[in-house]
């Protein structure tokens, strides 16, 4: 049935002109790419982004380019700074800027360009987004929230036209990672609307709500390693089709998945099997116990009902065994190859039962009471913990349910202390293991897990100021492990983003924020 669809799509698509291969091969040839998003994002301005709006990240990215960008596999790597020292104190960096360095309409790039766009960026009372994220500045929040009145006083200087002097609040060894993050990137003083001047691979050609043209930037400094000529972004609605999906069943689009857009699966099913495939990104969904309501607050029924949890039996893509997801960056490599997750929790029934014995004989009690999950709804969450407490009352004849709530007030429950077990998800702010292991800290005002240890608070903030990568991430690594073996939560799943693209299409991928990585893109 699936073979004649498609044997039916593309003889109509033919008859009417437009035929799915011909049009790849047209862009192709051109080094053209097409990508199909639902709706297009609007503002391109880099400051502008919020919360998880991947899809004006993935064209900012394209765009722009901070101090420093990360490579593929996530290592920061010099952007418009071809080198920066970093002062003995660990707070004071030294950035200098390549002299070919140009914006868009081939005017000189400086560093007094990022000074005001990092002063625009923290204009007082400005809608926060992402810009939080500059905090790490000296004087950056302050300034930011109203209380620095003097800008001068924010520790961002142009020294001269190719050097630029950071001061930081505090030491950061993973402060070069963030300038990856569109909030530090540079803004032409030009420039009369937002991303008409820019600095990255690609430059705006048109903009409107149906369509995107990106065009190669000829002026940026390395653009011999920019293949693709252009980067055609379009919404669904500008090609008559019900949505990106079906755009890319009918030939209009090389590429859909990712960002924002999620795929439509009645189509999904009309494209070929090698033009399929899943991309992870740096977000992990996972169920919080409340150490702070017996019984949860005893570690052994916590790590009983870790244990008789068979994951992969779960329905999800991507099993998680630990916090940090697999797309995030290490010392060398991603962290998860250098430090698997795997030995965390692995289904041990026995186990599960022995210790789930010995923590109702602590409490005093003969069996585990009932207990609510609470979730929100959408993305088939009750579906999930329905699979879940399955599994609980299965194997260890725990009877759990499930109350399904808007997501508002999920957060409240949590954040006030109002539940037992809770269905929570963290995705990254950043591309370092900190960003989810900050998490956990006793002074992290997000950690509404009820749970404090001073030794897991050591390890993240040594590694915070071991400026050496390798034993930065041992320390991480040792953290991660503490707040496991504790089952202060339960891990189930990274996400993953679920992708239609043409397979001659090479040097594409998820960036592990979730967006569209296309930059040094290319046909085969």
């Amino acid at each position: 049935m699936k073979k004649m669809w498609i044997a039916l799509l593309v003889v109509l698509l033919t008859l009417a002109g437009a035929n799915p291969n011909e049009a790849s091969a047209a862009g192709a040839e051109k080094q053209v790419l097409r990508i199909g998003m639902d709706a297009l994002p609007v503002l391109l301005d880099p400051a502008s982004i919020e919360g998880l709006d991947r899809d004006k990240t993935t064209v900012i990215k394209a765009l722009y380019e901070g101090l420093v960008r990360l490579d593929k596999n996530g290592k920061p790597v010099p952007g418009v700074a071809q080198s920066w020292t970093v002062g003995t104190d660990g707070k004071t960096y030294t950035f200098k800027l390549r002299a070919n360095a140009k914006w868009s309409n081939g005017k000189k790039l400086t560093a007094a360009d990022f000074v005001l766009a990092w002063k625009k960026a923290l204009t007082p009372g400005l809608k926060k987004g992402n810009i939080f994220r500059m905090y790490y500045v000296a004087g950056a929040e302050s300034y930011h929230t109203g209380k620095l009145k003097d800008f001068a006083k924010v520790g961002v200087k142009a020294i001269n036209d190719n050097t630029l002097l950071v001061t930081l609040k505090g030491k950061y060894a993973y402060f070069p990672t963030l300038l990856a993050e569109p909030e530090y990137y540079p803004v032409s003083q030009e420039a009369k609307e937002a991303a008409s001047i820019s600095n990255g691979p690609f430059q705006l050609q048109a903009g409107t709500n149906k369509e995107i043209k990106l065009v190669k930037n000829p002026h940026y400094y390395d653009a011999s390693s920019i293949r693709l000529s252009g980067v055609d972004l379009l919404s669904a609605p500008g090609l008559n089709s019900e949505n990106a999906t079906a755009a890319f069943v009918n030939g209009q689009v090389d590429w859909v998945g990712g960002g924002n857009t999620m795929l439509d699966y009645k189509y999904k099913d009309m494209a070929a099997e090698n033009e399929y495939l899943q991309a992870p990104y740096a977000s992990t969904y996972y169920y919080q116990f409340n150490l702070g309501q017996k019984p949860f607050s005893n570690i052994n029924i916590r790590k009983a009902l870790a244990l008789a949890v068979d994951r992969k039996a779960m329905p999800m893509a991507m099993p998680a065994y630990g916090f940090v997801p697999s797309p995030i960056f290490g010392s060398r490599a991603q962290y998860r190859t250098e430090f698997s997750d795997a030995a965390y929790f692995k289904e041990d029934l026995n186990k599960a039962k022995e210790l789930l014995a010995k923590g109702l004989k602590q409490e005093g009690l003969t069996a585990l009471p009932p207990f609510t999950v609470i979730v929100n709804g959408g993305y088939n969450h009750e579906a999930l913990a329905n699979a879940l407490v399955k599994q609980w009352s299965e194997k260890l004849g725990v009877t759990a349910t499930i109350k399904v709530q808007d997501w508002q007030t999920v957060l409240a429950n949590r954040q006030s202390g109002s539940f037992q077990v809770a269905r929570a998800g963290w995705s990254a702010d950043y591309n370092d293991p900190s960003t989810f292991l900050n998490y956990f800290r006793s002074d992290s005002t997000d950690n509404d897990s009820g749970w404090s240890n001073k030794r897991y608070d050591d390890y993240v903030k040594q590694a915070e100021q071991t400026f050496d990568s390798a034993k930065r991430v041992q320390l991480y690594a040792k953290a991660e492990q503490l707040l496991m073996s504790e089952a202060v939560m339960l891990p189930s799943h990274n996400y993953v983003a679920d992708i239609l693209r043409n397979p001659q299409i090479a040097g594409v991928y998820i960036d592990y924020d979730g967006s569209i990585a296309f930059s040094r893109g290319y046909w085969k």
